[in-house]
């Protein structure tokens, strides 16, 4: 776990993506940099910012972090289902044949009105549940594919116990501290801090190999872009526990941290600076966290010491 600080425009982000992103395609013409090493004992390179996932209120954390499929596949299977013949597309709130008429999946529905802003209310037809009523009526242990949605995370990882492929993408989401988005909350109402730690999730469950599969040339690269941000005391704590399960599985993760209690927790800390902009750009210290909470030139390293 290595983390990159210094003082805002002091070069992080150009180090993080100008050069160990660009190190680790392997095959990019004119690098800026004379050589790199070791970046060939990486399988994957995944970045993580803070951009939003999606625009529309028809993306929503199942469907980004691909669970939406499985839980589809789960309903397809039930004999009600087989019964009248309905596939997984059935459940797909973007078919015509399941979704609901009214809002056309959407669970709401939008009001124009004269001189005031825009809005939203829930669909008078499904309740919000986005549905028909004949799609409704398949159940699963009690409840229906609309109801499912309405679950939040740490609920739906209770609920899903008995299924791996879903139960265990949703305990890393509750581990890392959004156990109380539901899974069909709009993607466009969720903060920069809560976006990045479903990409993070999303990475996860498509990069991790299995423990015994670690190899030298079977790891990943994760560049993380300053996680903390939004985040509660205890969320930090919870993140930073993902962070080093990481590392234990063999991965190596770079974060762009002002959080010291994070930074604190690093296997090795680069401090950039001295300043910003054109008087940034220089490592000046550089070591574990103790080492470099000792460096008299570092403007990070006194607010360091308080959190080690």
């Amino acid at each position: 776990l290595t983390v990159l600080t210094g003082v805002s425009g002091s070069g992080k982000s150009s180090l993080m993506r100008g050069c160990l992103s660009v190190a680790c395609e392997k095959k990019t013409k004119n690098p800026p940099f004379t050589s790199s090493t070791g970046f060939d004992t990486f399988k994957y390179r995944y970045e993580v910012d803070q951009s939003p996932i999606g625009k529309t209120s028809r993306s929503c954390p199942a469907t980004y972090v691909k669970l939406f499929d499985h839980i589809r596949a789960l309903f397809a299977q039930l004999p009600d289902s087989r019964m009248r013949g309905y596939t997984a597309s059935r459940f797909s709130f973007n078919n015509k044949e399941g979704q609901c008429t009214e809002c056309k999946g959407n669970g709401r529905i939008k009001l124009e009105m004269d001189f005031l802003p825009t809005t939203w209310i829930d669909c008078e037809a499904c309740l919000g549940e986005r549905y028909n009523d004949a799609t409704l009526e398949i159940r699963y242990n009690g409840l229906n594919i609309g109801e499912i949605l309405s679950l939040n995370i740490k609920t739906a990882a209770t609920f899903f116990t008995a299924h791996p492929k879903l139960q265990k993408p949703l305990q890393l989401l509750a581990d890392t501290g959004l156990d109380y988005l539901t899974l069909g909350q709009p993607s466009p109402t969720l903060s920069g801090g809560e976006a990045q730690r479903l990409k993070l999730v999303t990475s996860l469950t498509k990069g991790r190999p299995k423990i015994t599969d670690i190899g030298p040339t079977n790891t990943n690269l994760y560049l993380i872009e300053e996680p903390t941000i939004g985040l509660h005391q205890q969320d930090v704590a919870k993140l930073t526990d993902v962070l080093h399960r990481l590392v234990d599985e063999g991965h190596t993760v770079v974060v762009i941290e002002h959080h010291m209690d994070l930074a604190a927790e690093a296997d090795y800390i680069l401090d950039l600076g001295p300043e910003a902009g054109p008087h940034g750009g220089q490592i000046i210290a550089r070591g574990t966290p103790e080492e470099v909470a000792k460096n008299k030139t570092s403007v990070t390293a006194p607010f360091l010491a308080v959190s080690l």
